[in-house]
Formats: structure tokens, C-alpha cells, sequence
């Protein structure tokens, strides 16, 4: 029988109050499995054992349940009685948990806003990734796809291998969302790099030293991104980041607010389609058969895409807390209670039509990724260019996960926006047959 939850809120730690060694039973279990989760190059195979530990697991130890199952996490995903743990949950529930800006912006923005400031600011930021926007960007998107691909093409012939995330997956989604926010194209790779380093205050379980580096990162990207909204603020223009910013202050939106919600707008239009498109990549290059399939029937192309969508997105967790108490799956739920909602465990859930493009890569409900049609078009361009471009590309070695698997202070680390975390994913050419 499974533990009940605590009935008492208490706030979320920054790290587990019992190690995993002192964890009895089957929460020690999720606690081991969620301190892999950093330390494999493929970690999908360990959000399926955590499934298979049972659609909700409630886990004293992290004051939270773990949801894994296709209909109990979309269930939590889709009711609202089901809420994000935004900065009015965190100020009550959560004491301490503002020590570092970097958190204190990720808790701001509108991946973790309620309504009804969800509901204004996404009716903002929304109008840079509307149909007619997207179809005036495809272009561009196609022309950076080749770019990239160009400059692997280089590599590849100077070099024998080369790094097909140094070279379209990084760079492609940086300069995408420098055209999106009207940016110098030069200065993608400087806030890729920030961003990449930013992400730390999105995870479960971060070391302090890594939210020290985020919070370096995070007050970069707050001082570019300043100069930029005031910028436009000063001499507005026809882009959609002059609209949104004269938009939000003539609603009394303060500065500071724009400005963190711009960067994180970069922020998560950047790494989450990074980690698609490298996703992308290494399922297709690991698999002769699908790649096969996929140059004999172009067609099925965007199928391919949602399959990979569904089965590696980049959004690892969710998280949501119970508005009133509740039983999930026969797990007794109470108010506010924090649920770990994992959304790669839930994706691979047999139980869910093994046949069915439905995923909840993208969350569901009025918590839809307002970038989602952005990275479907950019995986969309970028799959078939680089099977057509490269028809004997192959991986040359595993991915390399791109952080180590724990801090010094013994957090176990867990990926909140973005997985796997790759720091390259090397390739190379088939040999012609003689």
C-alpha cells in the first residue's frame, strides 16, 4: 500500500530532506531514478521504469507525488483545480525560495503564471507565433536549416566528424528567436550561451553552485534584454517585440516585468527546441530502419516528427499543486500538495493508443506551449534537409550528457525544461561500399 501525502503544506526543498539511501521502499526507488535522470545520454529508458512504478507515487521525502501515467498526468494538466506553483503558492508555502534571481524569474514568467495574469500576459506573447507570423518565418527557418547544415557539411569534410549540435542544433533555434524578437543574428550565440546556463533554476533538485552560475546568467540576460525594451520603448517599430512591449506598458506592465519575460520568452523558445531537434536527430541516426522508412516515404515525415515529439520532448516536469484535496489513481492527494508531473514517462504510457500522434509534449488545456507551432515548423525543416542532405550520416558516438550527475552539496538533479541536456552529438559519413 502507498504512503499517504503529508496533509501539512510544507515547502518544495531545495534538496531532499532523506537521501535515497536512507528513502525506504519505493520512494527510494523514484529518488535513485531521478538522480540517473542526469547522468544518462539516453535517460527515456529510466522515465519508463518510473512509470512502471505506478501512475502516481507519492514520495514523503520531496513533500510531493510523482505522476507518471498518460491519463492521471493529463488529468492533472487539464483540471483546474490542479494549479501552477507560482510566486503567490511559493511566497506562502515556500519560505527562502527568492535567494536566488534566477528562480525568482523562472517563478515569474508565464510557463508559471495562474490566471488571470496568465490568461493577459499570453494574449501578448502570443502574437509573435500566430499562423501568419509562422508562414512569413518559414523562409527563414528553411534558410537557417541550410546554413547549418552547410556548416556541418564543412566539418564533416575538414574533419571526419563534427558536432551536429555545435552546428544546427545550438545555433538554429538562437537565431530563430533573434529574427522572432527582431535581434542582431550576432549576438544568438552570447545569449545561447546564457540561456544553456540559465536553465539550472529550472531544475527539481539544482546545487547552489549551479544557481550562483544561473544567477550570473540571469542578470546578463536581464541587462541585454533591458537595453533592448528600452530601446523599444524609446523608438518603437512595426516588430513583434515593439508591439508587445507598448502593449504591456500602456497596461501598466512595469519594466522589469517586460524585460523578464522577453528573456524568458529567448529563453524557453531556445532550449526546448535544442533539445528537440538534437532528440530529433539521434532517434532518426540510431535507427537505419526509420531513416529507411522516412527517405522511401517523404510523406511521413510529419508523423516522424510528432513520434519523436511524443516519445523524447523536451519538457521533462510540470509541476502543479492541488488546489483541494483529492484521491489520484488511488493515492490520497492533499491541498496544496505539489505533484511532479513527468511528461516523458506519460508519453511512453502504453496504456495511451500505441498508434496515436496524442501527446502532452506541449502540456494541454490554457497551459498550451504558445511556442508549439514554432517547433514543429523548425523540426518540421529540419528533419527531411538532413536526410536529403546527408543520406550516410551516422552517429560517430553516444550523446554526451551535458552537466555531471550531481553537485557537491548532494542534490539529485532533475530536469525541469529541457532534456537531455547534450553537449554534443557527434556524426560522421558512412564509408561507400566498394
Amino acid at each position: 500500500m502507498s504512503a499517504v501525502l503529508p496533509t501539512t503544506p510544507s515547502p518544495y526543498p531545495a534538496t531532499p530532506s532523506v537521501t535515497e539511501t536512507e528513502a525506504p521502499g519505493l520512494q527510494g526507488q523514484v529518488m535513485r531514478l531521478l538522480r540517473r535522470l542526469r547522468t544518462e545520454a539516453d535517460p527515456y529508458p529510466v522515465f519508463d521504469r518510473l512509470r512502471e512504478l505506478g501512475p502516481v507515487i507519492p514520495v514523503p521525502a520531496l513533500n510531493a507525488a510523482v505522476v507518471t501515467g498518460f491519463q492521471e498526468c493529463r488529468h492533472v494538466l487539464r483540471d483546474p483545480a490542479f494549479v501552477l506553483p507560482d510566486t503567490a503558492w511559493r511566497d506562502a508555502h515556500a519560505g527562502g525560495w527568492r535567494h536566488h534571481r534566477s528562480v525568482v524569474s523562472y517563478a515569474s514568467s508565464l510557463p508559471n503564471a495562474n490566471p488571470p495574469r496568465h490568461t493577459a500576459l499570453r494574449a501578448h506573447l502570443a502574437q509573435g507565433f500566430h499562423r501568419t507570423a509562422l508562414a512569413e518565418l518559414r523562409p527563414v527557418v528553411t534558410g537557417l536549416v541550410h546554413s547549418g547544415l552547410n556548416d556541418l557539411g564543412a566539418a564533416l569534410a575538414a574533419h571526419g566528424t563534427a558536432d551536429l549540435t555545435e552546428h544546427v542544433s545550438r545555433p538554429l533555434p538562437s537565431r530563430v528567436m533573434c529574427k522572432i524578437l527582431t535581434l542582431p543574428d550576432e549576438d544568438a550565440p552570447m545569449l545561447a550561451s546564457l540561456s544553456a546556463r540559465w536553465t539550472a533554476a529550472a531544475e527539481l533538485f539544482p546545487s547552489e553552485a549551479d544557481l550562483d552560475d544561473a544567477d550570473a546568467a540571469d542578470a546578463a540576460l536581464f541587462a541585454y534584454f533591458l537595453r533592448v525594451v528600452q530601446e523599444r520603448e524609446r523608438c518603437p517599430g512595426t516588430d513583434f517585440l515593439s508591439a508587445w512591449v507598448t502593449a504591456a506598458r500602456a497596461e501598466g506592465v512595469g519594466t522589469d516585468d517586460v524585460v523578464v519575460h522577453t528573456a524568458q520568452l529567448f529563453v524557453t523558445g531556445f532550449m526546448t527546441v535544442q533539445s528537440s531537434l538534437t532528440s530529433a536527430a539521434y532517434a532518426v541516426l540510431s535507427s537505419p530502419e526509420l531513416t529507411a522508412a522516412l527517405r522511401r516515404r517523404p510523406e511521413d515525415m510529419g508523423t516522424a516528427v510528432e513520434g519523436v515529439l511524443r516519445t523524447r520532448p523536451a519538457a521533462a516536469v510540470v509541476g502543479r499543486v492541488a488546489t483541494r484535496g483529492c484521491v489520484l489513481a488511488g493515492v490520497p492527494v492533499a491541498a496544496q500538495q505539489r505533484l511532479i508531473v513527468v511528461v516523458p514517462a506519460a508519453n511512453r504510457d502504453p496504456r495511451a493508443a500505441a498508434t496515436s500522434t496524442a501527446h502532452l509534449t506541449f502540456g494541454v488545456g490554457i497551459h498550451y506551449c504558445v511556442g508549439a507551432a514554432l517547433a514543429r515548423l523548425q523540426l518540421g525543416e529540419f528533419l527531411p534537409a538532413l536526410l536529403s542532405r546527408f543520406p550516410s550520416l551516422r552517429l560517430a558516438a553516444d550523446p554526451a550528457p551535458g552537466l555531471p550527475a550531481f553537485g557537491p552539496e548532494g542534490a539529485a538533479p532533475m530536469a525541469g525544461t529541457a532534456l537531455p541536456h547534450h553537449v554534443r552529438l557527434l556524426t560522421t559519413l558512412a564509408r561507400a561500399p566498394r
